[in-house]
């Protein structure tokens, strides 16, 4: 009898094959260009979205930690690509905690913006809101309405579960933009006189 193994008798403890790996991480891939896409929104984004990639995000890990338990256990070796997944699963989570997504999106759109409000005079306090015509389209995002109000401009944008959009502020905001608006936003200011905010009708 023959000592050499054969294929057929390796094939069980040969592991996953490099299609089976290629495809999981680049869901995992897909799933944090999801969560990127959706936190590159004033607001968030849709709430929907975020839910739907965040529970997609435990999904992928559970199935990530029951894969390398099986693969290690039933062929007795650590794989480098083990350290894939957690790799891609940290860098997504620091670049949503500083924010990255947003503030790369708004840098690529920053110029649509600010050609908008360039050369026209800021409304005094006291002024009454009037509407704004814009492109549906400023830079990668999707605008539904602006208005000139006191101090500034508004924007809103079209994607997300609640009012949220794009405001520029030269003299920051004040509670008089809330009255004008019909309701009380949030603003977060990112650079020159540029904010974000969020609010409720």
């Amino acid at each position: 009898m023959s000592d050499i193994a054969t294929s057929d008798d390796a094939a069980p403890n040969a592991g996953p094959d490099w299609r089976q790996i290629w495809a999981f991480h680049l869901l995992v891939v897909a799933v944090a260009g999801g969560m990127f896409w959706t936190a590159s929104y004033p607001g968030g984004g849709d709430l929907r979205l975020s839910v739907l990639f965040g529970c997609m995000s435990v999904l992928v890990g559970c199935y990530w930690l029951g894969w390398i338990i099986y693969v290690a256990w039933t062929t007795s070796r650590w794989r480098r690509w083990f350290l894939i997944g957690p790799v891609i699963g940290i860098l997504t989570v620091v670049l949503l905690y500083t924010g990255a997504p947003f503030k790369m999106r708004w840098a690529a759109s920053q110029g649509a913006f600010a050609a908008v409000v360039a050369g026209h005079p800021i409304p005094p306090p006291g002024s009454a809101r009037e509407g704004l015509t814009v492109p549906h389209r400023l830079g990668l995002y999707s605008i539904t309405s602006a208005y000139w109000v006191p101090g500034g401009a508004v924007f809103y944008e079209t994607h997300g579960w609640y009012s949220a959009g794009f405001a520029y502020l030269p003299g920051g905001p004040t509670a008089e933009i809330g009255t004008v608006l019909f309701e009380s936003p949030r603003f977060h200011h990112f650079g020159g006189s540029w904010y974000s905010w969020t609010g409720g009708d």
